[in-house]
C-alpha cells in the first residue's frame, strides 16, 4: 500500500496506483498505470471529504486518525 497526506487527512491506496493532486481544486485524483482514471477525493466547499471511486473497491474510514483506506474488492473476496 501506498500512502500519502490529503489535507487533514492520510490516504492509504494500493500500489499500483498512481495518486495525482491538485492544490487549487482540492481535489485527489487515481490512476492506473495505463492512465485509466480510478477515483476521484475532493475537500468540498463545505470542508467536507468526498469519495467517488469508479472501480470494485472497499473504503475505509477512519475519522479518529483522519485516515482513509482505498484497497481492491478483491482483497476482500470470502469476507461478508
Amino acid at each position: 500500500m501506498k500512502k500519502t497526506t490529503f489535507y487533514d487527512w492520510t490516504i492509504h491506496y494500493p500500489d499500483h496506483l498512481t495518486a495525482v493532486k491538485d492544490d487549487t481544486e482540492k481535489k485527489m485524483v487515481f490512476l492506473e498505470q495505463t492512465v485509466e482514471f480510478k477515483g476521484m477525493i475532493r475537500i468540498d466547499e463545505n470542508d467536507e471529504l468526498q469519495i467517488k471511486p469508479t472501480w470494485d473497491c472497499v473504503i475505509i474510514i477512519n475519522v479518529k486518525q483522519m485516515s482513509v483506506t482505498v484497497r481492491d474488492a478483491e482483497d476482500f473476496v470470502g469476507l461478508p
